[in-house]
This record gives structure tokens, C-alpha cells and sequence, in this order.
């Protein structure tokens, strides 16, 4: 049984790490839960340690590790292999990881990295890495990920044309959007974030 400040530290070490993805220094603690001396805050986490709640890695300098599995480990978000910015291509996965912990919480994600440069004027180049959360209906202004006849995945806006017709739109003025009918196409997700490595 935790006493009223020690449950006051968990729930901020908690959000911490959260927020910034790593635990926080035992100043940082003190200040967190209103008080001066890091002699007591390092008293709280070791009642913390005692009562499981918290683990505590050796030789490490931001130590205290909270004892559930989304912040001990880290949020990763699978890659599902490339998908082209172009000319519809075969999607092939892969068994990168992405490590996105301290900037996505949504288990709903994957990530797909971009090739082609069919997207650029929306400020997707090609080597960038999208997140996609998981949807199966456009949304009108969004980027979408669409499957082509359940072969061929590809990065673009949907325009509904007619009942039967979409219209794939690239965001770049040298190409050209491409009519579908709409039983030939399948939404996957909507972009709702970007990655790129230099």
C-alpha cells in the first residue's frame, strides 16, 4: 500500500515518462511533486522499487524505470515494408522497427517508409517514413494509404467522383490523378505523422 506522496511520485515518474519518454532525475522528481530535498524523493522511489512499481537499472543515470510495459519498453510501431509515392508497386514487408515511444502512443499506427516523389508538394519526399493510423474510409483534405485490386498500396488524396469513382491525386504538379472504380480500391489508414532521417 502506497502512501499518499509515494502514489503522488509514481503518477509523475508515470507521466514523465510518458511525455518525454524517459524516466526523470530525482530533482526533476522532487520539483514534480512539490518538494526541495532529492533525499526524500529518492526515499519514495525506493519504496516505489520495494513495492514493485518501479525497477531499478544498475549504472544507469535516469534509473528508475516504471514497471509497466507500454514505458519500459517503449512504444514501437512495426514497419510494414516501403510503399511507393509514384506508380502503384507490390508492398513488401519487412521486420524493421521503429522506435516512437516518445512521440506516439497510438497503438493503432505502423509506419511505411515512402519511395517516389509523387507526394512532395505536400512535403513527403522520397526515404521518409509516414505513420498511418488504421481507417477504411477517406477523409476529405487527409493523405490516405490505398490498396489497388488487393495487390498494389500507394500514398494519396481520394476524391469521390461518383458513386462508383474515385480519383487518386498526387501532390505533385508533373503527375497526373488517376480515376478507379471504387470496388478495385481499398482505404488502409490516413497518414497522421512524418519521420525523416538525415
Amino acid at each position: 500500500m502506497l502512501t499518499k506522496k509515494e502514489q503522488q511520485t509514481y503518477d509523475f515518474i508515470t507521466k514523465y515518462c510518458k511525455k518525454f519518454g524517459e524516466p526523470p532525475l530525482l530533482r526533476q522528481i522532487a520539483k514534480g511533486i512539490g518538494i526541495k530535498s532529492k533525499g526524500v524523493a529518492h526515499r519514495y522511489v525506493d519504496a516505489l522499487i520495494k513495492e514493485n512499481k518501479i525497477k531499478k537499472l544498475p549504472h544507469k543515470h535516469r534509473g528508475n524505470i516504471i514497471n509497466q510495459k507500454r514505458i519500459s519498453n517503449g512504444l514501437r510501431i512495426k514497419s510494414f515494408g516501403k510503399i511507393v509515392a509514384g506508380n502503384p508497386i507490390d508492398a513488401v514487408s519487412d521486420k524493421d522497427i521503429i522506435e516512437l515511444d516518445h512521440i506516439f502512443s497510438n497503438e493503432k499506427c505502423f509506419a511505411l517508409k515512402v519511395q517516389g516523389d509523387s507526394m512532395i508538394e505536400a512535403g513527403i519526399n522520397d526515404g521518409d517514413w509516414v505513420i498511418v493510423e488504421k481507417q477504411n474510409k477517406p477523409i476529405a483534405s487527409k493523405i490516405m494509404v490505398i490498396l489497388i485490386d488487393n495487390q498494389d498500396v500507394t500514398l494519396k488524396y481520394v476524391k469521390q467522383i461518383n458513386p462508383e469513382t474515385v480519383k487518386l491525386i498526387p501532390a505533385n504538379k508533373n503527375l497526373s490523378s488517376k480515376p478507379y472504380n471504387i470496388s478495385r480500391i481499398s482505404i488502409q489508414g490516413v497518414i497522421i505523422g512524418q519521420i525523416r532521417v538525415y
